[in-house]
């Protein structure tokens, strides 16, 4: 056959040549959409039986994970858990079982309405759980019927698996060792098929659209998740070509173990600081282990976001404490709350509208709302005085915002003070991902202790291109001429007042980027944590 090329999004870092696998699982079909009036709590009464044998498989799986030291992986499952016990699941079924619907026709429905309204979220992150919310909706329905998914535990030979998408269960299923890589068509950097193939140290590629359906009869697959493609039966040449970058990829493999450890400088001695960005305080493990000297960005949306109400201080407190006692003296820098109309928040009124991003969202709505952001500032300082914590501000467009958010970061101080409650002493800063922010950064810079910029954001609204429109890649880098001026401007200000500048987009890890960037004037650089032994060799060599 000739050999057909697949161009997706790269979303796990290898090379790949195997035996092709083909995962196509059926649609389930329940036997029955109606149950007999009268029936009502019996049928009830299997739906419960079905999501507790399902909790007890995924809780199992999530137990195995952690025990072998896989606490990433544990933690989809744990979210799976979380999801087949939700209240809002149960009343969804039961209404429509007491309308005379069957619990499997109901519960496959319930499951396709959440993860619709999930899809529609303006939020790649979010839109990726998708996924995740039908699965466990089809493992209960699997139960109820009286089946189960198969197919991927069948695997064994080592082969390169071609699905429209894998859930997390899917990939549990594998054997170890007999998956080489994933090629999906489907998919985003943020899709659960993307986090286990990271994990699992596979090459996966997503996204690759209607092309896949031309290559399922494929007997090999070359895949290249670094750059972004495969290619079905490839030809001697090119299957020659990958076993070279395979080799080359090892051996940089081998060559980037000793930066883990070394700290991030150039060649003449300037001292870049290499970071890592964080979603959680269970990540901070990993980043350690790859090298992090701090953590540039920690998402505190998480805390906030598939709950039934707001986050207490105390639960907040908890988590952040612990992030800063497992970076010891090295920072933590934590944004606050970034969370707009494309996120609901329980217990936030939020208005309806057009094009979120451009919204209230950030340090708008957290000035708006103070029993949203009080709460979570006096969270931090508490944690400040277990370690060393930042914050900083997002979506900032003047330096009228920064004033008087640090007015009330100066009445939760007061207040822990009346109360005699530990804090600690925390440094202010920004986030410049605006371009009002980068042109006003002389005037925002006497106000904080740094900058950091977000390129994700500033990039897309510099050069008004959305980031998740695949039409428009060509604008969606932050080496754009009108964006290393901002960048430029940001750190001309900064270093007039005496102040840092770090980048915690994507940007911070491009190894095309970083010598531009450092150039610039930038001192720290922040990024997934598995990219950092890389940025610290570049860093080395600039």
């Amino acid at each position: 056959m000739t050999e057909t090329r697949l161009t997706g999004v790269a979303a796990s870092d290898g090379v790949a040549v195997g035996k092709a696998f083909v995962h196509t699982p059926g649609e389930l079909a329940p036997d029955r959409d109606r149950i007999e009036k009268g029936s009502e709590k019996t049928e009830l009464a299997r739906f419960d039986e079905a999501v507790a044998a399902v909790v007890r498989k995924l809780t199992a799986t999530a137990e195995h994970l952690t025990a072998t030291g896989s606490g990433k992986e544990a933690e989809i499952f744990e979210a799976h858990v979380e999801f087949a016990e939700d209240p809002e699941l149960r009343d969804g079924v039961e209404e429509r079982v007491k309308s005379l619907g069957s619990p499997e026709s109901a519960v496959l429905a319930v499951g396709g309405e959440f993860a619709a309204m999930i899809s529609a979220m303006d939020d790649e992150y979010m839109a990726a759980r998708a996924d995740d919310v039908r699965d466990v909706a089809s493992q209960i329905a699997a139960e109820l019927i009286g089946c189960s998914a198969a197919g991927l535990e069948a695997l064994d030979k080592p082969s390169v698996v071609l699905a429209r998408s894998l859930a997390p269960s899917d990939t549990a299923r594998i054997p170890k060792g007999m998956a080489l890589g994933f090629v999906t068509s489907e998919g985003s950097k943020t899709s659960h098929v993307s986090i286990m193939a990271r994990s699992m140290g596979v090459p996966a590629v997503v996204g690759v659209g209607d092309a896949l359906e031309a290559s399922l009869g494929a007997e090999t697959v070359a895949i290249d998740g670094t750059e972004g493609f495969a290619v079905a039966d490839p030809d001697p040449e090119t299957i020659s070509d990958f076993e070279a970058k395979s080799e080359e990829i090892a051996d940089e493999k081998s060559s980037l173990e000793k930066f883990k450890n070394v700290e991030g400088r150039t060649k003449d001695g300037r001292r870049i600081e290499i970071s890592a960005n964080l979603g959680s305080a269970k990540e901070a493990a990993d980043a350690i282990e790859y090298g992090a000297e701090g953590v540039g960005l920690f998402r505190t949306e998480f805390l906030f976001m598939e709950r039934d109400e707001l986050p207490t201080e105390d639960e907040q407190f908890e988590v952040y404490k612990e992030a800063v006692e497992a970076f010891g003296e090295r920072p933590v820098i934590f944004r606050t709350l970034d969370v707009g109309g494309d996120k609901d928040l329980p217990g936030v009124e939020q208005p309806k509208e057009e094009n979120p991003f451009l919204g209230w969202r950030g340090i708008r709505m957290c000035l708006d709302v103070p029993e949203l952001f009080k709460p979570q500032l006096r969270a931090l300082l508490r944690a400040a005085a277990f370690g060393n914590a930042k914050v900083m501000f997002p979506m900032v467009a003047d330096v009228s915002e920064v004033v008087a958010a640090k007015k009330v970061m100066a009445e939760c101080r007061s207040e822990l003070e009346r109360e005699a409650i530990r804090f600690g002493d925390i440094e202010v800063g920004v986030m410049v991902e605006t371009p009002a922010a980068a042109v006003c950064a002389a005037d925002i810079a006497p106000e904080v202790s740094f900058f950091s910029v977000g390129t994700n954001d500033l990039v897309q609204y510099t050069l008004a291109a959305d980031r998740g429109n695949e039409k428009l890649e060509r604008l969606q880098s932050a080496d754009h001429p009108s964006v290393l001026r901002l960048i430029g401007m940001t750190c001309e200000a900064a270093k007039e007042a005496g102040i840092w500048v770090g980048v915690c987009g994507e940007a911070a890890g491009e190894p095309g980027l970083i010598e531009k960037l450092v150039a610039l004037g930038v001192t720290e650089l922040s990024m997934s944590a598995p990219r950092i032994p890389r940025a610290k060799k570049v860093v080395s060599e600039v």
